[in-house]
């Protein structure tokens, strides 16, 4: 009989959507002109923008002795037990009472040797993976892969379920939708500082698989078990939405694990890494806007930044100087060529025939209506184009930022085609396998 393992899991997870999680509550010390004792408490503001913030009652001082402090500081340190001393901002002095919030947007307690960090998810996607259990619960909801060395769990909170989904997208919410965990393959004990970029890339990752930005809020350190390290991090998380992707249709969760592996690796590279970042952060912007010309100008500079990267420092077809000398087109096609992703009249389909007859291929338009929102001009206007001609034009772009960004890692399997209508479950193997 196969082991079904247990799932993992944590106190933070009984915090509903959009609500504050505690930090700490009670006492803790705050320096201004001098030490002055709190009492008050610390909490992470989930929803966004998020924030790492305090509001205590000071102890034992007089109103007008913290009116003049008032008009003097504006930053103040907090010790708190178990943390580095967390530099803050003050919002308000109030009678006793003092608000604020963590300047740097980070509060830690020192680095550890931990034989395993677990890393709270907020906002990910209900995907489908291994079964777990819960108590008695069982759920398909493990996703594990490995990246230089570390073995990666990441499960799904165990009611991550249809009316939670549904309220966190009515909502637009935020909440801690996964827990996390890593430790080394040959589970020897690490710093917790070796694996801070590791969780960057691990967010990145997420952030491509589900286009828009999926943060990381909380990592705990354990040693033989118990918990040595903590560190809070406000990141950059989108409100809960459904957005088309790539992978919105992907079922075998093996494909998902291979993704998040490679994706992974090729952004740990000094190189790739930091132009696949911005890559990303283009794509994202693309889906979460609603004007059209404005998406189609991202894909058109993450399209010509893959370009680059493919054509000049992957396959070294073209130096420098001659790739500038060429057209935006045909270095988009040249992209397309290399990367085994086909394009052609085909791509036109969609449009009526009027268009097709107008327009060599998807990045024919896709060129043709990027250029005229850049210079718009009302010479060789070739169509007339419906906002609905429009929106299929930025599909058409936004495909093949995804294929070749997929072709980069070297990714191999199944993805959502978003030129089709297509149902869950249904997608295609990548063009280059």
């Amino acid at each position: 009989m196969k082991v079904v393992k247990e799932a993992i899991s944590s106190k933070y997870l009984n915090y509903g959507i959009d609500e504050d999680i505690v930090i700490h509550e009670g006492n803790f010390c705050i320096y201004l002109d001098k030490l002055y004792k709190c009492k008050g408490r610390i909490y992470y503001k989930i929803s966004s923008p998020t924030f790492i913030n305090f509001e205590a009652k000071m102890i034992g001082c007089k109103s007008e002795h913290l009116e003049i402090i008032k008009k003097k500081y504006l930053e103040a340190i907090i010790e708190l037990h178990g943390y580095q001393p967390i530099n803050v901002t003050i919002n308000n002095i109030h009678k006793n009472n003092i608000y604020g919030y963590a300047s740097s947007g980070v509060i830690k307690s020192k680095n550890k040797f931990v034989d395993y960090l677990d890393f709270h998810i907020v906002n990910f996607d209900k995907k489908q993976g291994k079964l777990i259990k819960y108590d008695d619960k069982l759920f398909a909801g493990r996703i594990n892969f490995e990246v230089s060395g570390y073995e990666i769990i990441i499960d799904k909170r165990y009611d991550y379920n249809k009316e939670l989904y549904e309220e966190l997208r009515e909502k637009n919410g935020s909440i801690i939708t996964h827990v996390g965990r890593i430790r080394r393959k040959d589970n020897k004990a690490f710093k917790s500082s070796y694996v801070f970029k590791l969780l960057d890339e691990i967010s990145d990752a997420l952030n491509f698989l589900s286009g828009r930005y999926i943060g990381i809020c909380l990592v705990m350190g354990y040693k033989d078990d118990k918990n040595n390290f903590r560190l809070w991090k406000e990141s950059i998380t989108t409100p809960f939405k459904y957005v088309p992707t790539w992978s919105d249709t992907v079922v075998n969760h093996h494909n998902i694990e291979k993704y998040i592996s490679l994706m992974c690796k090729k952004l740990h590279d000094d190189y790739y890494g930091q132009a696949l970042k911005h890559v990303v952060d283009w794509y994202i912007e693309s889906l979460d806007n609603i004007n059209i010309e404005n998406n189609v100008i991202s894909i058109q500079i993450a399209l010509e930044t893959l370009s680059y990267v493919v054509i000049v420092e992957k396959a070294k077809i073209l130096n420098d100087i001659e790739f500038e000398k060429n057209t935006a087109s045909d270095n988009i096609r040249m992209l397309l060529e290399i990367c085994n992703i086909n394009y052609g009249k085909e791509e036109l389909i969609i449009f009526n025939e009027y268009i097709q007859s107008k327009f060599d291929d998807g990045i024919d338009i896709f060129t043709y209506f990027r250029n005229n929102i850049v210079h718009p001009t009302r010479k060789n206007k070739r169509a007339n184009l419906t906002v609905e001609n429009m929106w299929d034009i930025l599909q058409i772009g936004t495909r093949y930022v995804e294929l070749v960004v997929l072709y980069i890692i070297n990714y191999k399997g199944e993805y959502s085609n978003r030129l089709k209508d297509r149902w869950y479950g249904e997608v295609e193997v990548v063009p280059w396998n």
